[in-house]
């Protein structure tokens, strides 16, 4: 009885080494000599887990400082405004949209996602969770449309590619095609947002950014006061940001690919900065975990020129 009583309460230290366990194996799972395919898609998986922990924490904390079903986001409401679509499609939607439904769907969010950090190189529990991401957040699309950004975007489509080459199983053929569809939905995604901005004159004129500055949203009053205290700085910043953009997609070719880290360092250190100007922390997150795949890209590439050249 005795025996009993102590085994059902758990010790302290007990738990405390059952933590440090997991981060052994999550720890070890990258430490053991994987192929660089193997590799780039454990990194890769890795920080799209840490982008949807952070989105599904910020959705999470901001539905507890908001009223429930309030204002536009009633369920009621945006359903009027939705596509027509398959009907089985609007009945999933009803189920999983409403007053504590949507918070039920990002705590499933949350823990897919931690499955990600946690789980080693357990290729079902891996596949699970990516499947289970890429359907909610398809989910939760449709859902808030129009609350969706550029970050949620690719997110989506890195969580397809993985959960895809995952369900390819040990085909290699599969896994780079992801890969190279990662790599270049990153690229895209820079150079969309590069031209976009090349098209507006406030971009061109450099009026834009401390605009972006000064709103609500995504604005910074120290970031707005250093912007409209250096104007030429402030401009050139903007320029920059453009050219950096417009020009990305050369990382495939610049250097034959060997030249990739000096267009990811730049854009990395773009986005941290972005992160506390501008509060866009999901961004530096969603875009890094798109590093990993171009760097392998990049370099399996130049790796083909040589043995052409020779």
């Amino acid at each position: 009885m005795a025996a009993l009583i102590k085994g059902s309460h758990p010790h302290p230290t007990h738990e405390k080494e059952a933590e440090v366990n997991a981060l052994r194996r999550v720890y070890s799972s990258f430490k053991r000599n994987h192929s660089p395919r193997t590799t780039t898609l454990l990194l890769t998986e890795a920080l799209v887990g840490v982008s949807c922990v952070a989105s599904s924490l910020e959705i999470l904390c901001s539905a507890r400082r908001k009223a429930p079903e309030s204002a536009i986001l009633q369920w009621p409401l945006v359903r009027l405004g939705l596509p027509a679509g398959p009907a089985w499609l609007t009945r999933v939607l009803d189920v999983t949209s409403g007053a504590g439904r949507d918070e039920c769907m990002e705590v499933t969010r949350l823990a897919a996602a931690a499955t990600l950090l946690v789980a080693g190189r357990d290729s079902r529990a891996r596949t699970l969770a990516l499947a289970s991401l890429t359907a909610t957040s398809a989910l939760r699309h449709r859902r808030y449309g129009f609350q969706s950004d550029g970050s949620e975007q690719l997110l989506f489509q890195m969580q397809l590619a993985s959960a895809t080459a995952r369900l390819g199983g040990e085909n290699t053929r599969i896994a780079d095609a992801c890969l190279w569809y990662i790599s270049l939905q990153s690229a895209l995604a820079y150079a969309v947002a590069g031209y976009s901005k090349l098209a507006g004159a406030h971009w061109r004129s450099g009026e834009a950014l401390p605009g972006i500055l000064r709103t609500e949203t995504y604005g910074s009053d120290t970031a707005f006061r250093w912007a409209i205290g250096h104007p030429r700085a402030a401009r050139l910043a903007s320029h920059a940001t453009t050219a950096g953009e417009c020009l990305f997609p050369l990382i495939f070719f610049v250097g034959k690919g060997k030249a990739a880290p000096l267009f990811l360092l730049p854009a990395g250190v773009f986005h941290l900065t972005n992160s506390g100007a501008m509060g866009l922390g999901r961004f530096f997150w969603a875009f890094a975990a798109s590093y990993p795949a171009l760097l392998y890209t990049t370099q399996k590439r130049a790796s083909k020129v040589e043995i052409r050249e020779h």
